[in-house]
């Protein structure tokens, strides 16, 4: 766990949120009955940084909100596969992207990096924000390749591609039901490398190269 609670004793200050919507309200266990499952989301890694963060400096990206510990609190962000979350069960966001940044080897390949087990969500501006406790944020060499073997292990085909035959997975609409083998091969994954988490490390970064 990390040093912070949601009822605002720690870090994050609940009462701190955008402006406008609604409080936050508490999310059901992923324990209960008809939750525990996996949303997959895809954002865009920023060029300038080692690490599989939101493109801060490129595209001015919002989310996810690290430093808050939200996701779509301050941007619409896949909203037609995340806003109806409470009524499907999903109990963690799986957050991948196409890495853009400074590590060479990477570059070009699709990589989940970061698990966001929901906590919280509220109602703001017409969307659905979530909120975390406990998230884990992988650097790049952590992270779980999607590749055609992975693709063929979970579904039993390759990785879906653009026309030019390359791999294309930034609209790809992923929703692991819980206990399926790409459900167990994820929160596995995240789980045994909990001890190198870097989610501290994102934080920092994007507070440090937050505009004046």
């Amino acid at each position: 766990m990390l040093d912070y609670e949601l009822d605002g004793e720690g870090r994050f200050d609940p009462e701190d949120h955008a402006p406008g919507g609604g409080p936050w309200e508490a999310y059901p266990s992923a324990d209960e009955d008809g939750f525990g499952h996996v949303k997959m989301c895809y954002f865009i890694s920023c060029p300038e940084s080692e690490l599989p963060i939101r493109d801060y400096a490129r595209m001015g990206k919002l989310e996810p909100r690290y430093e808050e510990g939200s996701y779509n609190e301050h941007s619409s962000c896949n909203q037609s596969g995340i806003r109806n979350g409470l009524d499907r069960g999903m109990s963690f966001i799986a957050f991948y992207t196409r890495y853009e940044g400074k590590e060479e080897d990477c570059q070009g390949r699709y990589f989940i990096t970061g698990l966001f087990p929901v906590a919280a969500r509220r109602e703001i501006d017409g969307r659905t924000a979530y909120r975390t406790e406990d998230p884990v944020f992988l650097s790049i060499e952590d992270g779980l390749e999607l590749n055609d073997a992975t693709w063929q292990r979970w579904f039993d085909t390759d990785v879906p591609t653009d026309t030019r035959g390359a791999s294309n997975l930034r609209y790809m609409a992923k929703f692991l039901e819980q206990d399926t083998l790409a459900w167990r091969d994820v929160i596995d994954h995240f789980e045994q490398r909990r001890d190198r988490n870097r989610f501290d490390d994102y934080v920092a970064e994007v507070e440090e190269n937050r505009p004046d």
